[in-house]
């Protein structure tokens, strides 16, 4: 059976490089949606990751259930309820700071202002996920939708390595098992911004960056282009050079301002990530970003590597279940 599973495990990250640029198209529409949701309805990404934070740390107390009842309903439709009904244990500003690579003073502030908000509940120095009643009722949708869109991906893993799991299939299994399945999506999502928050020290960033590559993405993707041959033929940008992005259209998709936007754009083409036509105004990634940066490389294979396990994870549960 290890056998088994350490080769599915290889099988999975295997056809995520061969299939880069087809997988990448989904996976940043996913995170360009499922980012510009957090910011949205938190007005800033750090607020929407101490949200995810306290949100996993829930799904941990809920699936710790299960060693007390093997019969626990972790399902979508009973998740408020257990959420009611758990103890969160208390957890210094220290420890959440280091968990999410927010400087300490920003967690502590981000975390007052969603407890005014009413997003977070703070008693007894204890701080835990507790919100309102309509919050909870736009998070059932907002969530709903999620599932859907990490079904996709799911899917697509699935039908690369010939398992006959359909997108409502997955969908209904999700729901059933919703908090074990969530758990360990919030660890890696979590997991995904530390690693970006690590590099680019600005999670804002991350979203305009990801627009600027799904450009690219969209065209390698009609080629069916490997990890290999993206980060390794400089070609391949260069074809597209010609593909860019203006930053009101960045605006428009991720819903930060439009001045924010070109403060950012600066950034990242002071970094050397993204190249700045100075009469069209226009951006688009530069050659050098997959081929020359090695650090980027090196990022790119850490993320593939994280969510080949997360994959792994849901497709050995879905063996078992379907």
């Amino acid at each position: 059976m290890q056998v088994t599973s350490l080769l599915l495990d290889k099988i999975i990250k295997d056809t995520i490089l061969e299939n880069y640029a087809e997988f990448q198209n989904l996976f940043i529409e996913f995170q360009t949606g499922f980012l510009s949701g957090l910011y949205s309805r938190y007005q800033s990404l750090e607020s929407g990751q101490l949200v995810l934070y306290f949100a996993k740390k829930t799904h941990q107390e809920i699936l710790r259930q299960k060693d007390y009842n093997l019969n626990f309903d972790l399902s979508f439709e009973k998740f408020w309820q257990n959420h009611s009904e758990i103890n969160i244990n208390r957890t210094s500003i220290t420890r959440i700071a280091e968990e999410t690579t927010l400087p300490k003073e920003t967690a502590r502030r981000k975390i007052l202002e969603l407890v005014k908000q009413k997003v977070l509940n703070k008693k007894n120095k204890t701080i835990s996920w507790f919100p309102n009643d309509q919050y909870k009722q736009s998070y059932n949708i907002v969530v709903d939708s999620e599932i859907q869109q990490i079904s996709k991906l799911i899917r697509f893993v699935c039908e690369k390595i010939n398992l006959p799991n359909s997108t409502i299939e997955i969908i209904n299994e999700i729901k059933e098992q919703f908090s074990f399945y969530w758990f360990h999506f919030l660890t890696v999502e979590l997991e995904y911004l530390n690693i970006w928050n690590r590099k680019l020290k600005d999670l804002e960033l991350l979203i305009i960056f990801l627009q600027c590559i799904s450009m690219f993405i969209k065209k390698a993707k009609e080629s069916g282009t490997s990890f290999q041959k993206v980060h390794t033929d400089p070609g391949i940008v260069q074809n597209f050079k010609d593909i860019s992005i203006s930053a009101t259209s960045i605006s428009e998709v991720t819903g930060i301002p439009r001045a924010t936007c070109f403060r950012k754009l600066d950034k990242l083409v002071k970094l050397n990530t993204i190249h700045k036509d100075n009469i069209s105004k226009r951006y688009r990634v530069t050659p050098e970003l997959f081929t020359k940066n090695l650090s980027m490389v090196q990022t790119s294979e850490k993320i593939i590597e994280l969510f080949s396990q997360y994959f792994f994870i849901c497709i050995r549960a879905l063996r078992v279940k379907i």
